[in-house]
């Protein structure tokens, strides 16, 4: 019985991390019109970022947690202006090519980071 309650917690728990990512896109998606398909890459930047905050670093994993969110705001952010403002008049493919550019930077940055011990 105990086996049962834990895989029904973690599925709760995995649902709600799955409706979170797709209550963001769609926040994005409904507010800016734009179609981020790097929101997943911004997910797993900010979870290899609490990770490394809290095993490397030491700091308390609640700790790590808000200081992921503020550095992944900052970098939303910094995309949002650099990336995606320029291209709001453009078509709305230059958004989909600028977003898959940004998945292959954030999934090779990580690949690279954590292979290599950057």
């Amino acid at each position: 019985m105990a086996l049962f309650i834990q895989q029904v917690l973690n599925g709760i728990m995995l649902g709600s991390i799955y409706s979170l990512v797709a209550l963001g896109l769609t926040l994005e998606y409904g507010i800016l019109h734009i179609p981020n398909f790097a929101h997943g890459a911004l997910y797993m930047a900010g979870a290899y970022l609490t990770f490394l905050l809290a095993t490397q670093m030491g700091c308390n994993y609640w700790l790590a947690m808000l200081l992921a969110m503020i550095v992944l705001a900052a970098i939303g952010v910094v995309i949002e202006r650099l990336v995606y403002r320029p291209l709001i008049k453009e078509s709305p493919l230059n958004s989909f090519i600028a977003a898959i550019g940004l998945i292959f930077i954030f999934v090779d940055g990580a690949l690279h980071i954590f292979w290599t011990g950057l």
